[in-house]
């Protein structure tokens, strides 16, 4: 019975190194002619020290006769019988296996178990901390097989595989790994998480071989804020304590780079990784396909989601404290179809930094006498002052920045009430509302809840429909200042807009004070900031003469190699007069109220501010021209 144990001791000392062909030939003789273990005269003959032995094999137990693992460990002085008794019963109630029951009770220890198995099923046990692994054979079994199967191979002798294995008794594994290799199994066993270790260690999904990829050197702790979720997010196994870390490096690179989104986009052979940093995808290095699964689903659980669910898209979001900040990350969840691996998810994570991205008014890029003129609009006692641009111009920054600005401005005087979806910046002072529809809660409903609330000052996220506007209107009409959103091209347009979704002329011009239209475009580095001078057949093209002074980021360490680093907005601020006002009444178009404003010299467009800023060495002329239309 110990003889197939004998052999493979000398099998896996030879394979690792540790002794000759010669020596454990020399060895089996010796153990032939005095009957002593193998381990033992190979020590004795000076071939391997008693370390070496204990390093990769461990402490081993011999038996003479087959008994049941609980006789054993009662035999070997391992557990008493009062023990036993309370292990069997806990196999009853949870259906594991007797040792595994005797782990989790802390009778005895995981490494003193497998020894004990060992014997019991002759079957050598293998200490894996200290073992070298052939790289050629781990290449044969795919990860993901191995983490499912809880085994890792060790060395291949005669055509035959050995195999490290949590449950060497399992049959069924055995044989899909003899498929998966076309050669003969040889199992042995070693504990459960000395086999995850090494396959930690030994693949490419290590947590050190991740921050690696992600450009960090440790993994960052974060706190969830929520302290409900603890239960449901701890995760105590070996793998799932890595797959917490991993997502932790994700986020709080995600933070330290600055970015606003975080895209997990499932690809047929791996998971691409990208910020979204200054307006501006940033991909990095892909994320192994074999992890896609649970880091999905750690995020799933942060954020509230049902993670069973994966055939519909699905919203949640969690907070997080990283280095003194709070931190919020909302999360959506799309269903993709991918050739070869059906629906899988692709994860956004929306990052705000409730501590970091508040601005003040004069910080968002506004030269002085635009600035000036929109302080004035925004001090109205009543009326309606739209914010105008696509999604992600940074509308709800302004509008953010203009309430800050008022509060600080009235103190306590005034009552500011905003209805929002979502609220994304808790304002001091200032009472916030978040719409929801699944509820029948709508911007038309929040409306008329507010202006039962004594308010001077409302914000509405965005006009969203014909409803919304004329309770605007409304409210501006009985004295109220009301701040608002729309997604239009150009600050004339919103005019158009409103007249098309019903709103009567002449509601309009005795109610809107103020648009402002904006875009983002990126700021040239501080840092690499050099001179150039542009040719000067695209300065006329661009209407600008000969000789003036552009500027551009060569690219350094501050903003990783792209020359550019932060945003900030360009403007277009429409202040109606009385001809504006006519033109509306007449349903004049855009094109004729935007050429009547700038043909007062009181009026800068998208483009002509952006050009300002060009000169001035705010941004670079691409960037300008990439986001504006040509007048």
């Amino acid at each position: 019975m110990i003889g197939r144990r004998r052999k493979k001791i000398g099998e896996i000392l030879l394979s690792q190194g540790l002794i000759s062909h010669e020596q454990l030939l020399q060895g089996l003789e010796e153990h032939r002619r005095t009957g002593v273990s193998l381990g033992t005269i190979l020590v004795k003959l000076g071939f391997i020290s008693e370390d070496d032995l204990s390093s990769v094999l461990g402490r081993q137990i011999q038996l003479e006769q087959k008994k049941r693992i609980g006789e054993v460990l009662i035999d070997q002085g391992l557990i008493t019988q009062d023990q036993l008794e309370l292990g069997l019963k806990e196999q009853k109630t949870s259906g594991r296996l007797l040792g595994k029951c005797l782990v989790k009770l802390g009778f005895i220890s995981e490494e003193k178990l497998i020894d004990a198995l060992s014997a019991q099923l002759d079957i050598q046990h293998v200490v894996l901390e200290n073992f070298s692994f052939n790289k050629n054979l781990l290449k044969i079994f795919p990860e993901e097989m191995l983490r499912k199967y809880r085994a890792i191979p060790l060395f291949e002798r005669e055509g035959i595989i050995t195999v490290a294995m949590a449950d060497p008794t399992n049959l069924r594994t055995v044989d899909h790994l003899k498929f998966k290799s076309g050669k003969e199994i040889e199992p042995v066993i070693a504990t459960e998480s000395a086999v995850m270790g090494a396959i930690e260690r030994n693949y490419s999904s290590a947590l050190e071989q991740m921050t690696e990829l992600l450009g960090t050197q440790q993994s960052q702790e974060l706190d969830l804020v929520k302290e409900e979720q603890e239960e449901d997010t701890r995760l105590t196994d070996e793998e799932g304590a890595q797959v917490v870390k991993i997502v932790n490096v994700i986020i709080a690179q995600a933070v330290n780079e600055r970015a606003s989104d975080i895209h997990l986009e499932p690809m047929e052979q791996y998971v691409r990784l990208r910020y979204r940093i200054d307006g501006e995808l940033v991909e990095k290095n892909p994320i192994p396909l074999q992890m896609r699964p649970q880091i999905t689903s750690r995020i799933k659980i942060m954020s509230g989601m049902d993670i069973a669910e994966r055939r519909k898209p699905q919203d949640g979001h969690f907070q997080i404290r990283h280095q003194g900040r709070e931190i919020d990350l909302r999360v959506s969840t799309f269903p993709t179809m991918t050739r070869s691996r059906g629906v899988n998810e692709k994860v956004v994570l929306r990052v705000i930094d409730q501590s970091g991205s508040m601005m003040e008014l004069k910080d968002l890029g506004f030269l002085p006498g635009t600035l000036s003129r929109f302080d004035e609009v925004i001090r109205h006692p009543d009326g309606i002052v739209l914010v105008t641009g696509p999604t992600g111009s940074g509308k709800s920054s302004t509008l953010y920045a203009c309430l800050r600005r008022l509060s600080a401005h009235y103190s306590n005087k005034k009552n500011i009430v905003t209805m929002e979806d979502p609220v994304e910046y808790n304002l001091e002072g200032i009472s916030q509302g978040q719409i929801n529809p699944k509820a029948g809660y709508t911007f038309a409903e929040g409306m008329r809840a507010i202006l039962r609330q004594d308010p001077d000052i409302i914000m509405v996220g965005e006009m969203r429909d014909m409803e919304t506007c004329e309770m605007a209107v409304r409210a501006a009409l009985t004295g109220h200042l009301v701040y608002s959103t729309l997604h239009t091209n150009d600050a004339a347009s919103a005019f158009t807009r409103l007249l098309d979704m019903g709103i009567e002329p002449f509601l309009l011009s005795s109610t809107i004070i103020g648009i402002l239209a904006q875009r983002l475009v990126r700021k040239i580095c501080p840092k690499c900031k050099e001179p150039y001078q542009p040719e000067t057949e695209f300065l006329q093209r661009i209407g600008l003469k000969p000789g003036v002074t552009f500027y551009q980021g060569k690219g350094c360490r501050y903003c990783n190699g792209t020359g550019y680093r932060g945003r900030c907005g360009i403007f277009e601020l429409l202040v109606p007069d009385d001809e504006v006002a006519r033109l509306v009444l007449q349903h004049e178009s855009s094109d004729e109220i935007k050429r009547h404003c700038m043909q007062t010299g009181k009026f800068d467009t998208l483009r002509r501010d952006g050009l300002r800023k060009v000169l001035e060495g705010l941004t670079t002329a691409e960037q300008v021209l990439g986001a504006t239309q040509d007048d």
